[in-house]
């Protein structure tokens, strides 16, 4: 059977395949993709659960609901998710992901996720996925797989107020597709970031993702992402970052820009991918759009 391949994420490792026919790990989340894929840390982007879904524990809005779309090389990439909070420390997630390829490929996942937590600095997560492939000629394939995270904060003293970050994650544990051979890939990526307010109005952040895919065995190698953030006033946003990675490996290298918009409770993102033009994720740019209540 030919090697099957499926564009969902995750997260930089947040990831669903990446093979010789050539798809997409892409998270669909435009705050994470113009910061260059920094997931481990983000604290207010649209899709926690595709990053380190420990890290939504710390939002303190009690529900928030999001969607995405991203468009790359002929590829419809489709996002729903949400999560909603039954007390200061518990809190529930649910995604679903579709990604439509030309010729009849059409690949979709579903998520639940949990996460608590723990007194002031830590945060747990444990996210369930069910995913499905479907190609030409009547092939069908399922894989379940779990996500492990942990997230942890700490407010410094550093300018007018300042909040160091670290998340880390284990992806696609599990995720073998029925009986073949082919199978999610699994990967460890950890990061840190740092929030400064330099005055009330004037807000700095700076993040670092680094990661591994260890499974299956073609797409074995480090992913690095770095990214920043200026946000004035919690109302507009700008973006800007770099992810680096093989051409074989789970992502290729990218540079990113984005902007962002909050107003009340509406947030309004955009990221755009600068990549050579023979790349896989060349012109590839992604909305996400959402509520927190």
């Amino acid at each position: 059977m030919k090697r099957l391949t499926i564009c969902l994420l995750a997260v930089l490792g947040t990831a669903l395949a990446a093979r010789a026919q050539g798809s997409l790990p892409l998270t669909p989340d435009a705050k994470v993709l113009g910061m260059g894929g920094v997931a481990m840390t983000t604290l207010s982007g649209s899709h926690a659960i595709y990053g380190n879904s420990a890290m939504a524990a710390f939002s303190m809005m009690p529900l928030q609901v999001s969607s995405s779309y991203l468009r790359h090389k002929g590829a419809d990439y489709y996002a729903v998710t949400g999560y909603g909070r039954f007390d200061r420390f518990n809190l529930v997630q649910l995604g679903w992901r579709q990604y439509l390829r030309e010729r009849g490929n059409n690949d979709l996942a579903v998520d639940l996720g949990y996460s608590r937590r723990i007194g002031d600095s830590w945060a747990v997560g444990l996210v369930g996925r069910y995913a499905r492939l479907k190609r030409p000629a009547d092939i069908r394939e399922n894989a379940l797989a779990v996500d492990l995270s942990a997230a942890w904060m700490k407010p410094l003293e550093l300018g007018s107020y300042s909040m160091l970050r670290a998340g880390a994650r284990v992806a696609n544990l599990g995720g073998y597709f029925g009986d073949t051979e082919e199978r999610l890939p699994m990967s460890l990526t950890a990061g840190a970031a740092l929030d400064t307010f330099l005055t009330d109005a004037h807000e700095i952040t700076v993040g670092a993702d680094l990661g591994y895919g260890f499974a299956p065995r073609p797409v074995r190698s480090f992913l690095f992402s770095v990214g920043a953030e200026y946000n004035l006033m919690q109302l507009l946003q700008v973006r800007a970052g770099y992810h680096y990675g093989k051409d074989r490996s789970i992502l290729p290298s990218f540079a990113s820009v984005g902007v962002g918009a909050r107003f009340l409770h509406l947030r309004l993102d955009f990221a755009y991918l600068i990549a050579p033009e023979n790349s896989l994720i060349y012109n590839t740019y992604s909305i996400s759009f959402g509520f927190d209540f």
